[in-house]
């Protein structure tokens, strides 16, 4: 059981900076497309959006998600 913990902990803290370099590449994307974040989202070609999908909406990566999303809010606070 102890091993089920540690390969989930592992595949977590893994995520984590992929998740980070993924939300600040749509960040920098945004801003440098001058659009809100729902016209970013909108402006997306089907590959993209599916690409998307997989990143964020995945069951098993929305906690990694949500903490590189908290880390990308606290980072960039100004």
């Amino acid at each position: 059981m102890i091993w089920i913990s540690l390969i989930i902990l592992a595949y977590f803290i893994i995520l984590v900076p992929i998740q980070y370099n993924y939300i600040k590449i749509l960040k920098t994307k945004q801003k440098k497309m001058n659009v809100s974040q729902n016209e970013l989202y909108d402006n997306m070609s089907y590959e993209e959006s599916q690409i998307h999908y997989h990143y964020q909406s995945n069951v098993f990566t929305i906690p990694a998600s949500l903490v590189a999303s908290i880390i990308y809010k606290v980072k960039h606070a100004a």
